[in-house]
């Protein structure tokens, strides 16, 4: 008889389901009621699909999707923590997005049908790799591995390109950081055998290598001093940028500056001045930045001497209300066990009841009072330091502005002195080419030369069409130097008045909220209500940490009895 069949169902990773596996394998006595605390999960053996609805475990470190049908890798960028991720028996064909998880310490692809290693780029903290019984022929891998310096231990057995001759000796010697490989330590002998036969490959490598560090490490410094002069507002004007800027779309005024021995003599001279004009306005710009961050650094100190003067001003008020309160409570409790000790075992009579009244009314009116002045004083306070730091910034922003402007002025020198530079040398090239141009045969004339000569005005449309685009590019030099260093002055200064508003906005409503508490709860018979309260808290955790103790000996014993 013929069974019918059922296809098989799988499972949708759900919140449900994530707090049920959580809760299942917690530790015992602890309950899992939100998906942002759990910290390690197994979803094994679900017939899980799709990855998915992970988003929640901002936290997990420890995720386990093995033995499932999954056929993706996605939908993990949340999972920034994760340092375990075992994704082993499943049908993953590519390794793929997994560039958020760079806290990865363990990776598992065992047993999947993966052909190329790749996409592991930002596991900089690899340690351990299992990628064996997958699809990997190549021996490119091992090339890719080399480049994860912490990567310790790897598996590799199962796939195609274990099988080819020589390929455990190729993996220890170009990837020496392996301690172990297939859960066996490499042994020294190994090392050296494998070193040994590609020796002249692994010299070849580490030359190269060295070689690549090097340019990362210079392209690396350039690039921060490119940053440092960008916050000079001066980049790219320590050497001769912005001069071969003006030429770099301006394929005629080249041609001409190498027709002959004179005009490339009038270009280099023309060079090597306007680079030392350039040279001359980045060392003033990198001096004027120090000035600035100088005032900046000076601004920010004062502020914080003047909100640390604040704060404990701040303090010891609040530390007054505190002992207020304690004085308070003092007062009365000993006013009580005074006249139960003058009652006896009497009750007390109503002249002491009205005695005790009128002084617990007279306690909270004076404490009301108290809290009131000190409100006051708070307050005033703030506001002294609001003032007193509002002034600091329209001084900063005065003594700033004029540095700004003490910087522009001579930058604007500089920049005048190269566009006359310029127009110089665009007056001197032009009776240099002329003068060749009347010096040569027809035969010798190129055909741009030739289209110099069919138009009495070409040369000079060509000048100054060379020398428009020269003065262009030196206005717009100058335009974006004076329109950022402007827009951050503006801008900087802005900010600081803002973060002061801000901050005393904060400060008060913190003051307001703390004080409106104390008012509320100004009355004898509440602050004595909160100090019993306080108290049996203070026992009630004494007492759990007792309880905790006595536990942790008793499991403790019984562990050595067994």
């Amino acid at each position: 008889m013929l069974q019918s069949y059922e296809p098989k169902k799988y499972t949708v990773i759900t919140k449900k389901l994530l707090l049920s596996q959580a809760n299942e394998q917690a530790t015992k006595g602890r309950r899992h009621t939100a998906l942002e605390k759990i910290e390690e999960i197994r979803l094994e053996y679900l017939n899980i699909l799709k990855i998915d609805c992970l988003w929640p475990l901002t936290n997990v470190v420890k995720l386990k999707l093995n033995n499932n049908v999954i056929e993706k890798i996605e939908n993990l960028e949340s999972l920034v923590n994760l340092c375990e991720l075992d994704l082993s028996f499943n049908k993953i064909t590519k390794i793929e997005n997994l560039e958020a998880l760079k806290n990865i310490h363990v990776l598992s692809f065992y047993d999947n049908e993966i052909e190329v290693v790749e996409g592991l780029d930002s596991m900089n903290s690899l340690t351990i790799l299992s990628l064996g019984k997958n699809n990997i022929f190549d021996l490119d891998h091992v090339l890719y591995l080399r480049q994860f310096k912490e990567l310790r231990s790897l598996q590799m057995a199962g796939n195609p390109c274990t099988e080819r001759s020589g390929y455990k000796c190729y993996l220890m010697a170009f990837a020496p950081q392996l301690v172990y490989y297939g859960y066996k330590m490499i042994t020294d002998k190994e090392r050296e055998d494998a070193n040994e036969k590609h020796r002249r490959a692994l010299s070849n490598m580490q030359e190269a290598e060295m070689k690549k560090q090097k340019e990362l490490e210079t392209a690396e410094l350039a690039h921060r001093k490119v940053e440092q002069q960008s916050a000079s507002y001066v980049e790219y004007l320590d050497e001769d940028c912005l001069f071969l800027q003006m030429f770099i779309d301006d394929d005629e005024g080249r041609k001409l500056a190498e027709l002959t021995q004179d005009t490339k003599v009038a270009y280099e001279q023309y060079r090597q001045t306007f680079s030392e004009i350039c040279h001359q306005l980045y060392e003033l710009g990198l001096k004027e930045e120090l000035r600035r961050q100088d005032e900046v650094k000076a601004l920010r100190s004062i502020v914080e001497r003047v909100e640390a003067a604040v704060m404990k001003k701040a303090r010891a008020i609040i530390n007054s209300i505190q002992g207020k309160r304690l004085e308070i409570t003092v007062r009365v409790t000993q006013m009580l066990r005074e006249a139960a000790i003058a009652a006896e075992d009497a009750d007390l009579d109503d002249d002491t009841i009205d005695e005790i009244d009128r002084l617990a009314k007279q306690l909270s009116r004076d404490f009301n009072i108290f809290l009131v002045n000190m409100r006051t004083k708070l307050m005033r306070e703030e506001t002294i330091v609001d003032e007193q730091i509002e002034e600091m910034i329209r001084m900063f922003k005065t003594n700033i502005t004029d540095m700004v402007t003490s910087f522009l002025e001579p930058a604007q020198e500089y920049f005048t002195q190269l566009r006359n530079l310029e127009t110089e040398y665009n007056d001197n090239i032009g009776p240099l080419v002329m003068s060749y141009l009347n010096s040569l045969e027809d035969e010798e004339k190129s055909p741009f030369l030739l289209s110099l000569l069919e138009d009495k005005d070409a040369l000079q449309n060509c000048l100054a069409t060379s020398h428009f685009m020269h003065l262009k590019v030196i206005d717009d030099r100058q335009d974006r130097m004076n329109n950022r260093l402007k827009e951050w002055n503006t801008k900087f200064v802005e900010k600081l008045f803002e973060q002061n508003t801000k901050m005393r906005r904060d400060r008060i409503l913190e003051i307001t909220h703390f004080l409106d508490y104390h008012i509320e709860n100004s009355t004898v018979a509440k602050i004595l209500g909160q100090q019993s309260s306080q108290m049996e808290t203070k026992e009630g955790e004494e007492e759990e940490e007792e309880e905790s103790v006595a536990e942790t000996v008793e499991e403790a014993e019984k562990s050595e009895e067994d």
